[in-house]
């Protein structure tokens, strides 16, 4: 066929086209735009060009004395549409890529389905994804999952279903995120003997799922375990071993893999009336704590009223619902400053509306409103000020935290001096030094030893008679020191590694006169500034503002 001054032949056999006749007259200067839409007018708009060809015909159209009316060139090729169907490796999907033809035949679902058929696909199929895919490819390169396996439902392992919601839990809450929530408290249930608590769920078997091949996908069973071996105040009721029931009246305490009950001692307040107390188990305090005052708990410590200056000690989480309120003792000396006499020390949680002039050492720490002028060491965390808080302060005093602080308001306008420390607390890089010192002073009597050992075997005659005997012992000695040396090494470098990960959050503003360390980076703040979070960034501190 011929069109703008250019003959078109297609060979057939090969699908190639071919451009001839050429009209010099018409066709001088070698335009490629020109050529292209020539070539879309005679129908071959989508055929597919070849760059080589393309720019042998081009130079000949420029050479004014190249002869062209007899010459032939092959500038482009019919070419039908193609598609690859490809399975993973363990056979749970097959995806379809389908390329678009060139002036040729396009990919039809029938050849598409014979692939699968020899590729051996029996489950699975989503025919709408595959006719779509075919439907796309027709005019555009179009890729998609045409056949996904049926996935395996692993076995659930044993669960162990609190049957009294609020219990408290002697392990971390973790939220959806993986963190722990610290504010996540709850109340204090009592229950009485008969009480069902806690229902084991045996571990599932799962159900198998099927390849693309038809093949069955194992799933993995379930891990069984049982309720934990000792737990104290609970059994499992004659007609159903998996549930566990309290045997006594008391607190009900969720631990791993079982429950517990702890014995419950309720009293309505503690002061002289009532003496110190020192009890196996939960202590309630309906009333207040007065000054001068002790309360010691294997359990928890819940006081519904106030503290006064008084010292708390539990094996568990102290829980004060209302606040603490210390005074400074003039005749402890703490730095050169009055100490606390309120103090608080919990295996757990602390949690208390507001702290004033309070020791407090714990787990974790939570107070609703303020800390003011306390010292408090936390191992993990210390939250002040809840969503519903009026100010969630920290105010003067010592807070350390290996891991979190976080706050609303940090300091006050009054600029009182206020050191917060999270991560590694700048002591520990002392009693680091002071355990490498001591390594090294080890070490080298050790060594003294030793040589002075192989001297004496040496010369046995040139030593006193028992000399062997007493180094061997110092040596003894001294490679024992080394190796209890080397786990308090260990143990200090584990606590100051977290420095790394440790923060300090400010939601709302920071005062000046605010000393703040993460590990042993200090930073002072002398101005008032918005809030954000003091971190280590490649063993520098710094602060990275949010806003207001």
């Amino acid at each position: 066929m011929t069109s703008a001054g250019l003959a078109f032949r297609v060979d057939d056999a090969t699908g190639r086209l071919f451009v001839g006749g050429i009209d010099p007259g018409r066709w001088h200067d070698g335009d490629e735009s020109r050529l292209t839409a020539a070539l879309a007018e005679a129908g071959f708009g989508e055929w597919a060009i070849d760059p080589r060809e393309m720019a042998v015909l081009l130079e000949a159209m420029g050479d004014a004395e190249a002869e062209l009316t007899e010459r032939e060139f092959p500038i482009a090729r019919r070419m039908d549409g193609s598609f690859r169907l490809t399975l993973d490796a363990r056979k749970h999907t097959a995806t379809l890529l389908i390329t678009p033809p060139r002036g040729g035949a396009a990919v039809n679902e029938e050849v598409v389905r014979q692939a699968i058929a020899q590729q051996s696909i029996v489950h699975g199929l989503d025919e709408g994804a595959l006719v779509a895919t075919v439907q796309a490819g027709r005019m555009e390169r179009s890729e998609a999952v045409i056949a996904r396996a049926t996935p395996p439902i692993h076995g659930r392992d044993t669960e162990f279903e609190s049957l009294i919601p609020e219990a408290r839990r002697r392990m971390p809450h973790i939220d959806e995120r993986g963190r722990a929530d610290y504010r996540d408290l709850g109340e204090v249930p009592q229950v009485s003997p008969g009480t069902p608590l806690m229902r084991r769920h045996p571990a599932t078997s799962g159900t198998h799922g099927t390849n693309l091949l038809g093949q069955v996908i194992p799933a993995r069973p379930g891990r069984e375990f049982p309720f934990a071996a000792v737990l104290r105040n609970v059994a499992p009721t004659p007609d159903d071993p998996a549930l566990l029931v309290a045997t006594i009246a008391g607190a009900p305490v969720v631990v791993p893999r079982g429950v517990i009950v702890e014995e419950s001692l309720q009293v309505d307040k503690v002061d002289l009336s009532s003496g110190n107390l020192s009890f196996e188990g939960s202590v309630l305090i309906r009333g207040d704590v007065v000054s001068g005052m002790k309360v010691t708990a294997s359990g928890d410590i819940i006081v519904n009223g106030m503290v006064e200056g008084a010292v708390l000690e539990a094996g568990g989480d102290i829980q004060v619902r209302h606040g603490v309120v210390g005074q400074l003792h003039l005749n402890e000396q703490q730095d050169g400053k009055a100490g606390p006499t309120a103090s608080l020390k919990a295996g757990g949680t602390v949690t208390a509306h507001f702290l004033e002039n309070a020791r407090v050492q714990a787990a974790q720490v939570v107070v609703q409103e303020q800390v003011f002028h306390c010292r408090i060491n936390a191992t993990y965390s210390i939250v002040v000020g809840s969503t519903a808080a009026r100010k969630g302060q920290i105010v003067g005093g010592v807070v350390r935290a290996g891991e979190l602080i976080e706050c609303r308001l940090l300091g006050s306008p009054a600029a009182p001096h206020t050191q917060v420390v999270a991560g590694v607390d700048p002591e520990l890089r002392d009693q680091f030094r002071a355990l490498e010192q001591r390594i090294e002073q080890q070490t080298h009597l050790a060594e003294e030893l030793s040589r002075s050992l192989h001297f004496a075997k040496l010369h046995p005659e040139r030593v006193a008679a028992d000399f062997l005997r007493r180094a061997d012992n110092t040596l003894v000695e001294a490679q024992g020191h080394i190796r209890e040396l080397e786990l308090g090494k260990e143990s200090l470098l584990a606590q100051m590694g977290r420095s790394e990960g440790a923060c300090i959050l400010v939601r709302q503003r920071i005062y000046p006169g605010v000393e703040v360390w993460i590990g042993d980076r200090p930073r002072r703040i002398e101005s008032e500034s918005v809030g954000g979070v003091f971190h280590l960034r490649e063993g520098e501190l710094f602060l990275d503002h949010t806003p207001s």
